[in-house]
C-alpha cells in the first residue's frame, strides 16, 4: 500500500507552514513529530467540555474523564498486542525507564546488559546503580549481535537495548535477542522511543518484559508515554514514588497499594496528553502499521542512496540492514560543521533537521564524530523531502 502523503500532511497544522518562502520539509521527526489535528482536537474537547481530575470524583465530568483516560490503556494495548492491565502512563521513555531501573532495587555489582548505541536514557539509569555489560561494536557503531550471549553473567539482571537506534536508525533483532535473554533468565527492557511510531509492534509475540515509548516521537503530545510491564513484572517491581491515587487504603500502621498499573501512577496525570495519544495511535491504525513500515523502508532506502552521493559524507549504521527513515551524516572535516549545516538549510531551504550528538556521546566518540546531522522521516515526508535535503546540502560540503 502507498500512502497518500500529501493528504496525510494535510491533517498536521504545523506542516501548513512555509518555512524560507517555501514549502516546510519537517526531517526532524526523531527529535519530536508534529501533531495532527485530530490529537489537537482531543486536547480541546477535554479542556472545552469535561476537564475534571480522574479517578477522585463522581460528578458527570469527572467520570467521562476517568472513562476516557482508562479507555487509552485498551487503545495502547492494541497497539503494541499486550494487555490494559499491563499498561503504565508516564511521561515519556525517560520515566519509564527510570522506573524499571529504580523498581528492580538493584544492588552494587549487579550488571546490565546494553550496547553503546542506546540513548542516555537507556544508558544512564542502569550505570547509576550497576555495572554496564556493553555488546562491542562494528566500525560503523553499529552493534555486533553475536556477541551478545557473551555478556551475560552470574550477576546480570536485566538486558537493556533499543528497538530501534536514534543514531544509527538500525532495528535490533528484537526476537533473537529476548530468546537469548531468557535462555541465561534474563528480563528484557527495549526502548522502544523510535520504534512504536514507525514499526509494527506485538509484544505478545516478542515476549519481551519492559517495552517504554514517548507518545511525542509518534505524534502525541509532551509528556506522554507508556510503560508496558508484562510476564507478571508489575507485581515484582518495586514502587519508587508516592502519592495519592496509587493506594486503596492508608492507615497509620500499614499502607495497601492499588492492583495493576495504578500503584505506578501517583498524582494528577498527564490527562490531556493520554487523550492525546490514543488520537495519535487512532491515526496510526487507521494508516495500517505494515503501511507506515513499509514507507519507512522506502524513505530509508531514498535517504541511503541519495546521501551516498554526497562526496566525503559517513553515514553511520550498518546500511545493509533494516532500518527506520533515519541517517546521521558525519560531514567532511574541510567544510561546515553539523550545526551551521542545519541552520542554513532551515533559513535557505526549509529545512528542518537535528544536529549535534543526540544524546549517545560514547557512540558518537566510537565513531570518531564530534557531531552528525541527522535526517529522520515519517509518515508525513514523501521522496521529494529527501530529494530537498540532499540537494541543499550539496552545496554546503563541496
Amino acid at each position: 500500500m502507498t500512502l497518500d502523503v500529501v493528504s496525510l500532511r494535510a491533517e498536521f497544522p504545523l506542516l501548513a507552514r512555509t518555512l524560507a518562502g517555501q514549502r516546510l520539509v519537517h526531517l526532524d521527526c526523531a527529535s519530536t513529530a508534529p501533531r495532527s489535528r485530530r490529537v489537537l482536537e482531543s486536547i480541546r474537547r477535554y479542556h472545552d467540555e469535561y476537564t475534571a481530575n480522574v479517578h477522585r470524583g463522581v460528578h458527570p465530568f469527572a467520570a467521562e474523564a476517568s472513562a476516557a483516560y482508562e479507555a487509552v490503556r485498551h487503545v495502547v494495548a492494541t497497539h503494541v498486542g499486550a494487555s490494559p492491565a499491563e499498561v503504565v502512563f508516564v511521561r515519556g521513555t525517560t520515566e519509564a525507564i527510570n522506573l524499571v531501573a529504580a523498581g528492580l532495587m538493584l544492588r552494587e555489582g549487579d550488571e546490565v546488559v546494553v550496547t553503546h548505541a542506546e540513548h542516555h536514557s537507556n544508558s544512564l539509569p542502569w550505570r547509576a546503580r550497576a555495572t554496564l555489560r556493553a555488546v562491542p561494536s562494528n566500525d560503523d557503531g553499529s552493534p555486533r549481535w553475536d556477541r551478545l550471549g557473551a555478556q551475560f553473567g552470574p550477576r546480570t539482571r536485566v538486558c537493556a537495548v533499543h528497538h530501534a537506534s536514534n543514531v544509527l536508525g538500525g532495528i535490533a533483532p528484537l526476537r533473537e535477542i529476548v530468546a537469548l535473554a531468557h535462555a541465561h533468565g534474563v528480563p528484557v527492557l527495549v526502548d522502544g522511543a523510535q520504534g512504536a511510531g514507525h514499526l509494527a509492534v506485538d509484544l505478545e509475540a516478542l515476549d519481551c518484559d519492559f517495552y517504554a515509548f514517548s507518545g511525542h516521537k509518534l505524534g502525541a503530545p509532551a509528556g506522554s508515554g507508556v510503560l508496558v510491564a508484562r510476564n507478571g513484572w508489575l507485581d515484582r517491581l518495586e514502587p519508587t514514588q508516592w502519592g495519592g491515587g496509587m493506594v486503596a487504603t492508608v492507615r497509620d500502621d500499614a499502607i495497601e497499594l492499588r492492583d495493576g498499573p495504578h500503584r505506578f501512577e501517583p498524582g494528577t496525570p498527564n490527562v490531556e496528553g493520554v487523550l492525546g495519544l490514543a488520537a495519535a495511535l487512532g491515526l496510526l491504525r487507521e494508516v495500517g502499521m505494515d503501511a507506515v513500515q513499509a514507507h519507512g523502508r522506502e524513505l530509508a532506502a531514498a535517504l541511503l542512496d541519495g546521501c551516498r552521493t554526497l562526496p566525503g559524507v559517513r553515514v553511520l549504521g550498518d546500511a545493509a540492514s533494516a532500518r527506520i527513515p533515519l541517517v546521521s551524516l558525519v560531514l567532511p572535516e574541510r567544510g561546515l560543521d553539523a550545526e551551521t549545516v542545519a541552520r542554513t538549510i532551515a533559513d535557505a531551504s526549509g529545512i528542518l533537521v537535528s544536529a549535534g550528538r543526540h544524546c549517545a556521546h560514547g557512540l558518537h566518540d566510537r565513531c570518531g564524530a564530534a557531531a552528525t546531522l541527522r535526517a529522520s522521516a515519517w509518515l508525513v515526508n514523501d521522496l521529494d523531502d529527501v530529494a530537498r535535503f540532499v540537494a541543499a546540502l550539496r552545496p554546503l560540503i563541496a
